[in-house]
């Protein structure tokens, strides 16, 4: 029991980790890179190395887009552990819409722009989780009881 406990508490790893924002609307041809950031208290999941909530980062760069009259951005953020990676992932998409030339590229430095980490809230998540097998529950007991008043009564 306690070595599960411990496996458990185990899922997520604080990590210094290296992150950038990209930002691009079918509407137009501006994309926007942000700078490449030290992110100190990052979370990743020890089992598969993803950055934890990565959804709520990118939704930090559309919200900050947004705000500055640039809204209906699809946003992403690409990080690695690792700062060389980090900067061979930039380099390799900033690559692919600067030398085309069809795109207008705009460059968000860290002073325009910054990420603020995310502390992953385990709770959150099992009462999340458990609430979700409830409701699945809950949903299959109306099936069930739903096919059951549709049957014709027996003789």
């Amino acid at each position: 029991m306690l070595f599960m406990g411990l496996q458990s508490q185990a899922k997520n790893k604080m990590v210094k980790t290296y992150a950038f924002g990209f930002a691009a609307s079918f509407n137009d041809s501006t994309v926007y890179f942000t700078d490449v950031q030290v992110l100190d208290s990052a979370w990743l999941n020890e089992k598969n190395k993803f950055l934890v909530s990565r959804d709520n980062y990118s939704y930090q760069l559309r919200d900050y887009l947004a705000e500055h009259g640039m809204p209906n951005r699809t946003c992403i953020i690409c990080f690695s552990p690792n700062e060389k990676k980090a900067y061979k992932k930039y380099t390799k998409l900033s690559a692919k819409y600067t030398k085309k030339g069809n795109f207008n590229v705009k460059h968000l430095s860290q002073d325009q722009f910054r990420f603020k980490c995310i502390t992953p809230n385990e709770t959150q998540n099992a009462e999340d989780e458990m609430t979700k097998k409830e409701a699945r529950k809950a949903a299959k007991v109306q099936r069930k009881a739903a096919k059951n008043a549709a049957r014709p009564p027996k003789k």
